[in-house]
């Protein structure tokens, strides 16, 4: 009988210790803070640093392509396509064409841009992110920015897609390209963001960066050294964006 008894008091005490393992496990799991890395535009001239900075870092990024663009750079899109750290989304075949209002006005046109760069580049998802447009549209939670662009939105989710805005824009000069800001600037602005719980979702941040913004190897260190940041500050992950909640 007290065998039996301390084989129970034993396998309770396990029971316990495995438990109270696993309530640490999924607190220190619901603290931790998911970064998502996007750039848009691409390809362009810094899509191939973009693809070296992620193949040596082995870490997720989504890119937001654009068909024009793509048919100009194939070799960036097969890059793209066969690095399995980088998921490839939509960001209209012609980008508005630089002018969005009128790009806007006729939502059905807009659902066909997307449709016709999806079709071009074989995309297998239909995430994607409207030109010139911060517009979420999220499991039936959305947010605009501006009013023109809402019905053309409405129009692409009841037509299957998934539509991402951002919460912090690592912004870059329009006439060079360059990026404004360094890395340390960025991750600072991040950790703001997240701590004043001014994200889309909490304790989840988009963060939208371009491709045409890595052109240079040195610019290509600012985003390794972004990523770096991010790595080393403790309870952050580098999510992928088709995990998003």
């Amino acid at each position: 009988m007290k065998n039996i008894i301390y084989s129970l008091i034993i396998l309770l005490s396990s029971c316990a210790a495995n438990n109270q393992a696993q309530s640490t496990d999924q607190s220190t799991h619901k603290n931790i803070k998911h970064i998502y890395l996007t750039f848009d535009d691409g390809p362009l001239n810094g899509s191939r640093r973009i693809n070296d900075a992620v193949l040596a870092e082995e870490l997720p990024i989504f890119v937001m392509l654009v068909g024009e663009h793509a048919l100009a750079r194939p070799k960036d899109v097969r890059l793209y396509k066969e690095n399995k750290f980088i998921g490839v989304g939509n960001h209209s075949y012609s980008h508005a064409n630089d002018h969005y209002k009128l790009y806007y006005s006729n939502p059905k046109g807009a659902l066909k841009d997307f449709i016709k760069n999806k079709n071009a580049l074989k995309l297998d998802n239909k995430i994607g992110r409207l030109p010139g447009r911060n517009m979420w549209r999220i499991n039936g939670r959305s947010r605009n920015d501006v009013s023109s662009g809402i019905e053309a939105a409405d129009l692409l989710v009841k037509n299957g897609f998934s539509l991402f805005g951002w919460d912090l824009e690592w912004a870059h000069d329009p006439h060079t390209g360059d990026p404004i800001g360094t890395a340390e600037d960025i991750f600072k602005k991040i950790e703001k963001k997240l701590n004043d719980n001014k994200t889309f979702t909490k304790s989840h941040i988009v963060l939208l960066s371009h491709d045409e913004m890595f052109r240079y190897k040195y610019e290509e260190s600012e985003l390794k050294k972004l990523i770096e940041l991010l790595k080393n500050r403790g309870g952050y992950k580098i999510s992928r964006l088709e995990n998003y909640p």
